[in-house]
């Protein structure tokens, strides 16, 4: 029994077990076999309490019971510095009240409000001020002399350092009276699966301890030693390049830039540097999670990592509004690429990320900066950070806050729909105080929703067909090391066209396709950058992909290199559709003009889509008697081409498409050819959906009808009252901004 401020709560008195297992169709957390609450609140202020106790009292008043808890730091003054780890090689046995301002303060507040809540513990893995004084060497150094206050990954003392202050932080907890409420531990690196260097706008660390690893590696590889790769040096020999041939034979004597896919031998030195980083964020990620796991083996452990959702992301861009400075490419340079591997490590039971802060507003998704489905797959939990700004706190009218309590209303439901949708957990949490949520209008929405969040634990969740947008997040390595390709291709492609072609979507890495339980009732897989292609990686296509009438769509680039060279045969071995290599770069803009083709037969007019970056070499496609053309683009010469092709293969069908990213109509229409159902046919409607929860999300008025893939009976779950029980349409009055949620089966969801 735990004694608690005169009062007497029931906890076991043995160390539960907590663990994370498939639970009717989704990752689910369990003590001792049984689910917790699936809400959750986080105060996170990290040093400050500035309207904390408020807001932690409205939460449990409304049925909160489970909180996340940080440990802050501040130890002399040093925003990084813990009672944990206070100086080289220092790991204090820290007693509770030496404690109580960094951790057991938030505790004890959480459980005056809701005294039988379970905890989550959170915090950070920079070193403290003394160790970065003592180890400048190890400090993250950028190619013009910054030094910043985050260790190297290559820094053999910070990867051990890490590992005993984390065992020893998760040890203090454990010991305390409230240990046997924390449910795990939550690790949340600075960069969040990249470096600050990184994210900063730079390539490379060239601190000495990374100069020493990196040379280490090449003895390792067998490779001649050299310095780690210099970002001055990098750009520079990227501006001109000399003696290139053009399809004509002709000699182009300059051409002013590397090309965006150049040959592999052009940037060897980059890729091993991103080989290497790949090897210490392995070593990283495993030292965080064993060290948990050492301290606290029944507890779970997790990360905030995995962000290949975010491929070409914009950093600086968005944050600071520096176009200029921020072009280089974090994923690769961060060795944050080719992550399936990662979501396997045995340790690992939770991966934690904010939602995208691209377009958090109406009219657009709910998606986590991590790759979710992906997440789920490897039977992970996707706890999703719901950072949502609302006018509660706006934080001066950032970051598409919810403006009144009409879009605080849509936004939440939303939010929660969407991640009901695809088998993750969604969590409401504050950056910095007083609150997003302290207005007690949010306060009623987010209590109705955690009846509804709750109850779903129990709901029977299966795939529908969806539309995968296929994320290879190795291809990153055999770029230029510059974002406005994927930025198109991955972001823009989920934001514009994905989230509002009427049918749901999934984002999964490739490497997922060859598990056997990957869901074989999706019919369209998009491929917008499967650049290296190998025979293993054809074979896998070919078993899981090319078959059962499925449609395969390839980006401008798919197949471009084996890995060793540039060519169109891979390519053209790739899509079935005849390609030649034309090593210029050009603008895209394809216009669909041809509607002789089930896919475009339903289209009233022409239909535009692509981008003014250049980016090459580029994949023509040439002309075949199987080879149907949907879409034109013109050339740089002012040739006309082909520039959305589609072929029927043997039991299946490959589009080809030169530009991206596709628009949702399109996309609604490669669905349906493939036997997909289509849910809405507006482009203004966003569809979550999985087999028993539907959420419509629309910013624009008037009626909609949205049709159900079978006959089922509906609820309407805001409502909290059967809409029908053999219901194969819903028609709906959309009153701006609006999300309806529905739940699809019989019985009351919400018993």
């Amino acid at each position: 029994m735990e004694q608690l401020q005169g009062r007497r709560h029931l906890i076991p008195s043995h160390t539960p077990r907590y663990s994370v297992v498939p639970f009717r169709g989704k990752p689910v957390v369990m003590r001792d076999g049984k689910p917790i609450p699936a809400f959750c609140y986080n105060y996170c202020g990290a040093m400050e309490w500035n309207g904390a106790r408020e807001i932690i009292a409205k939460f449990a008043a409304n049925g909160c019971q489970v909180f996340m808890v940080p440990v802050r730091g501040g130890v002399e003054g040093d925003y990084w510095t813990t009672p944990f780890w206070t100086d080289d090689g220092v790991f204090p046995e820290v007693t509770a009240a030496e404690a109580e301002h960094y951790v057991g303060e938030m505790v004890h507040e959480v459980l005056k409000a809701a005294p039988d809540a379970l905890l989550w513990i959170r915090f950070g893995s920079s070193p403290p001020k003394r160790w970065r004084e003592k180890h400048p060497g190890d400090l993250l150094l950028n190619s013009f002399g910054k030094v910043y206050e985050e260790a190297s990954l290559a820094s053999d003392s910070y990867n051990e350092q890490l590992g005993r202050f984390i065992e020893n932080a998760v040890s203090f907890c454990e010991r305390q009276p409230w240990g046997k409420r924390v449910i795990g531990y939550l690790v949340y690196p600075l960069g969040e699966g990249t470096t600050q260097l990184t994210c900063d706008g730079y390539l490379f660390d060239r601190s000495p301890a990374m100069q020493a690893g990196f040379r280490a590696f090449l003895r390792r590889k067998g490779s001649p030693e050299t310095d780690v790769p210099d970002d001055r040096d990098f750009h520079e020999r990227g501006k001109t390049r000399h003696a290139e041939v053009s399809t004509d034979g002709k000699k182009l004597e300059r051409i002013p830039r590397r090309l965006h896919w150049p040959e592999p031998h052009e940037t060897a030195a980059e890729r091993d540097y991103c080989l290497y980083m790949r090897e210490l964020t392995a070593r990283n990620f495993r030292t965080i999670l064993a060290a948990v796991k050492r301290a606290a083996p029944n507890k779970l452990a997790g990360i905030d990592a995995f962000k290949q959702t975010l491929l070409g992301w914009p950093l600086v861009a968005r944050w600071v509004g520096d176009y200029q400075t921020h072009g280089g490419a974090m994923h690769p340079v961060s060795g944050a690429f080719a992550m399936a591997e990662l979501l396997d490590i045995p340790e690992l039971d939770v991966v934690v990320t904010p939602h995208d802060y691209l377009h958090r507003g109406m009219g657009f998704g709910y998606e986590g900066e991590g790759i979710g489905d992906s997440v789920v797959r490897h039977g992970k939990l996707m706890f999703m950070e719901e950072d949502q700004r609302t006018f509660s706190l706006s934080e001066e009218g950032r970051w598409n806050y919810l403006k009144d309590m009409a879009e605080a209303k849509a936004g939440l439901w939303r939010n929660l729909g969407s991640s009901l949708s695809r088998g993750y957990n969604t969590y409401p949490m504050d950056v910095c105080g007083p609150s997003f949520f302290m207005d007690d209008g949010i306060q009623k929405v987010l209590a109705a929703r955690r009846v509804v969040h709750e109850a779903a634990v129990n709901w029977p969740r299966r795939e529908v067909p969806c539309i995968v947008m296929v994320v290879d997040d190795s291809s990153v390595i055999y770029e230029d090391f510059t974002i406005g390709y994927q930025y198109l291709a991955v972001i823009h492609q989920r934001l514009y066209g994905l989230s509002r072609c009427g049918v749901p979507f999934r984002l999964h890495l490739f490497e997922d396709l060859a598990r056997d339980d990957f869901p074989s009732c999706h019919k369209v897989f998009l491929f917008p950058n499967l650049f290296c292609v190998t025979p293993e990686r054809l074979e896998l296509l070919r078993r899981k992909v090319f078959r059962n009438r499925n449609i395969a769509i390839f980006g401008p680039a798919s197949g471009i290199t084996d890995g060793r060279r540039l060519s169109a045969e891979m390519a053209t071995a790739l899509t079935g559709i005849p390609l030649e290599l034309v090593r210029k770069e050009s603008p895209r803009f394809v216009t669909i003009d041809r509607f002789d083709h089930p896919v475009t037969e339903r289209f009233a007019s022409r239909l535009d889509y692509g981008d003014s970056l250049p980016y090459g070499p580029l994949l023509v496609p040439q002309e075949h008697p199987h080879v149907r053309r949907l879409g034109g683009i013109q050339w740089p010469t002012a040739r006309d081409g082909a520039g959305l092709v589609v072929r029927e293969m043997k039991g299946w069908t490959s589009v080809f498409t030169c530009a991206m990213p596709l628009p949702a109509p399109l996309l609604r229409e490669l669905a349906r050819y493939s036997g997909t159902h289509v849910y809405s046919e507006s482009d203004d409607d966003l569809i979550f959906a999985d087999s028993c929860t539907l959420a419509v999300h629309s910013v624009r008025p008037g009626r909609r009808t949205i049709r159900l893939p079978k006959p089922s009976p509906v609820w309407d779950l805001l409502a909290r009252r059967k809409l029908g029980d053999h219901l194969a349409k819903l028609t709906i009055s959309v009153d701006p901004p609006q999300t309806r949620l529905f739940y699809l089966g019989r019985g009351d969801p919400l018993r």
